[in-house]
């Protein structure tokens, strides 16, 4: 009888937590990790209660990005214009996307009080649609980790992404109104540019070039260790090397180049998919071992740069 009683209990228990998780649709490609429904819930409380109490600031840290949807219109805002933070660029494929950190607790309030005005009383908390998950994903480098929430508003409809581990916001940004979903089903790409959809590429354009770029440490870090302008160097130099090397080469392929910075030795590894000319591979990684690039002021930093030879888009 014991036995079947807590079976009993662990067959309902597990069946009221599958009917309390909200799944949502994830389109392909995009990794999404849900949490429990207990801090969920909790974040979706925190967040109600920063909006209603202009006291409250314990969503709040010391660092928090403007995405640049948001960016595009915060930017010119009086208040905002109080916040000295830091430029933010988002380099994927050919695109740079502006954005903007707060870099204390005093901008981070100023960055949220602008948005609770703006908000007022009169939203919705709810999970992010495919096609807001889309365009996130294409801003960001990371995998996307629940508490992910959009404030629905009638004029706007914005993206809260918090830390899971102490529920402080990571990131504010604007969904797109437009539909800036990736069509895949039409075999083609939309290219945003501070926001905004510019022009599509198609799936079946082979090209060579610099795919995109994946900054593996947070905002915080790579602030403290390096610098935009070293990133920047470090992109221009593997990237004419790449471009010499590559531009005329018939076989296709994918390139990943993992640059480690340290205080005294950077550390390079490579690695390669498809049918890549691996005599010109050979050559390439000489190259770059051989190039003087800057180091980490203290912790280290990895970055990681995709290269496509005669290779298709990789949106899928």
């Amino acid at each position: 009888m014991k036995k079947t009683f807590l079976f009993a209990f662990a067959f309902f228990s597990f069946l009221s937590y599958a009917q309390e998780v909200e799944k949502i649709t994830i389109p392909k490609g995009v990794v999404y990790n849900y949490i429990s429904v207990k801090t969920l819930e909790k974040a979706k409380k925190l967040i109600a209660d920063n909006l209603s109490n202009n006291t409250d600031y314990k969503i709040v840290q010391d660092h928090l990005i403007i995405g640049p949807v948001l960016w595009k219109r915060y930017k010119d805002n009086e208040n905002i214009k109080k916040v000295e933070g830091r430029k933010i660029e988002f380099h994927v494929d050919n695109l740079i996307l502006e954005g903007k950190t707060s870099q204390n607790f005093d901008e981070s309030k100023i960055i949220w009080d602008e948005f609770k005005n703006e908000v007022a009383n009169d939203y919705k908390i709810r999970k992010a649609t495919p096609e807001e998950l889309n365009y996130y994903w294409s801003v960001i480098s990371f995998d996307i980790d629940e508490p992910l929430l959009i404030i629905e508003t009638k004029e706007h409809n914005y993206i809260l992404n918090l830390l899971k581990k102490n529920l402080k916001l990571l990131w504010l940004d604007e969904a797109p109104k437009k539909d800036y979903s990736l069509a895949l089903n039409k075999g083609k790409a939309d290219i945003y540019e501070n926001g905004e959809q510019v022009s599509t590429i198609s799936q079946g354009v082979k090209e060579t070039k610099l795919e995109k770029l994946v900054l593996l440490n947070s905002d915080q870090e790579i602030a403290e260790n390096s610098s935009v302008e070293d990133i920047s160097l470090i992109i221009e130099k593997t990237s004419k090397i790449f471009n010499e090397l590559f531009k005329d080469s018939q076989k296709s392929g994918k390139i990943m180049v993992e640059i480690e910075l340290k205080q005294k030795k950077n550390e390079i590894n490579y690695a390669v998919r498809d049918d890549l000319d691996l005599d010109i591979m050979k050559v390439f990684e000489q190259r770059i071992n051989a190039e003087v690039y800057p180091n980490s002021r203290k912790k280290p930093l990895k970055l990681q740069l995709i290269f496509k030879v005669n290779s298709l888009n990789d949106v899928e």
